[in-house]
């Protein structure tokens, strides 16, 4: 039987349909149709294989195949009514819709991968760079706004930690701080702070822009030694000349900015609370971490202290905390404290001059905030 059909044909793979003729041939599958575009492929459907769209609202008929292939072919009544009785009992059939989940796992997949590249290499990168922009000013400004939050938010009541400055324990810490530093060069005056803890302890010291290094009076308090203390200051100081403070904040800031347009929080009042909380938590990268240990290591040889102290100090860390061990500690941010406590070990201790600081001024530094 000789016949011709005119249609129009889209091939599921571009957004864009086609007038074709439509004939049917006979090959040694059985027939076919033959749908020829005036520019293009000709493609070849077998009879047996086509089928009906179901549901369809009145107009074209809409014919796929029964690979749910993405591939459609409308026909108006008139070539309808010509063709349907060749399609015969099969083309009755309804054609099922192609099913949609592996497409969306895979587009979700790639977007996971887009969006995982962005926020833990190219925004880390992109951070980097811009720290090594940020004029001083800005970064002080940052430190500022940073510390004040820190006492907010470390504080158990209403009223921000109170900042401790005994004289004599400030003179002491002064001159702590005045051996470790010595020879740094910052664009900006370092200042170090000490907070009163005592209702809720927190045992912890911290970097944030600007050149400001926090103690929490407990940190001090479970110190058993000022070279204990000199250890930690140093490690905090490496952060600083690393610039590793305003990296971690752009970083966190332009990532919670990416998340927060994800989960619709435009307002911004959610990415502020969350990125001051990353900038003072300062969950450094682990090669950051270990940047800072290899720093306070040179630093407190040069002063003459020994790097053993830090050691020490992790290891009542550890003693009080635990130790993190596989997965937690790949994904930890703080490299494992008894890779650090080898790794204080291996410098070994230079010849020591002059104690950290003298039995007066530990005792001092010890009651600074009275």
């Amino acid at each position: 039987m000789s016949f011709e059909v005119w249609g129009d044909y889209v091939d599921g793979v571009r957004a864009l349909k086609r007038r074709v003729r439509i004939t049917v041939d006979v090959s040694y599958h059985g027939r076919v149709l033959v749908i020829e575009p005036a520019q293009g492929s000709v493609v070849h459907w077998e009879v047996e294989d086509v089928r009906q769209l179901s549901d369809q609202a009145p107009g074209p008929l809409v014919l796929g195949l029964s690979l749910n292939r993405a591939a459609r072919l409308f026909l108006n009544a008139e070539g309808a009514e010509t063709l349907l009785p060749i399609l015969g009992r099969g083309a009755s059939r309804n054609l099922e819709a192609p099913a949609l989940w592996p497409r969306a796992l895979i587009v979700a997949g790639a977007g996971s991968a887009a969006l995982a590249a962005l926020v833990f290499a190219v925004l880390p990168a992109l951070a980097g760079v811009l720290a090594g922009f940020m004029n001083p000013e800005a970064e002080v400004a940052m430190g500022e706004t940073h510390y004040q939050m820190t006492r907010e938010l470390f504080s158990p009541g209403i009223d921000p930690l109170r900042e401790c400055n005994d004289p004599a324990g400030r003179a002491a810490l002064d001159r702590l701080v005045a051996r470790v530093a010595a020879d740094v060069d910052l664009p900006y005056p370092l200042q170090v702070a000490v907070l009163d803890d005592r209702e809720s302890p927190v045992l912890n010291a911290y970097a944030v822009a600007g050149g400001r290094i926090t103690f929490l009076d407990s940190l001090i308090q479970t110190a058993q030694s000022p070279e204990e203390v000199a250890a930690v200051f140093a490690h905090e100081l490496g952060h600083v000349v690393h610039d590793d403070p305003v990296r971690h904040t752009l970083q966190a800031a332009s990532s919670q900015a990416v998340l927060a347009v994800l989960v619709g929080d435009l307002t911004g009042g959610g990415l502020m609370s969350t990125v001051a909380g990353q900038a003072l938590s300062a969950n450094y990268s682990r090669g950051a971490e270990t940047r800072a240990d290899g720093f306070a290591y040179d630093q407190l040889t040069q002063a003459g202290l020994p790097p053993s102290a830090m050691g020490t100090f992790f290891t009542r860390m550890r003693d009080i905390w635990g130790e993190t061990d596989g997965l937690i500690a790949h994904f930890s941010s703080h490299p494992q404290l008894t890779a650090r406590i080898e790794a204080s070990a291996r410098i070994g201790d230079p010849d020591i001059g002059q104690p950290a600081l003298t039995p007066k001024d530990w005792a001092a530094l010890r009651g600074i905030c009275g």
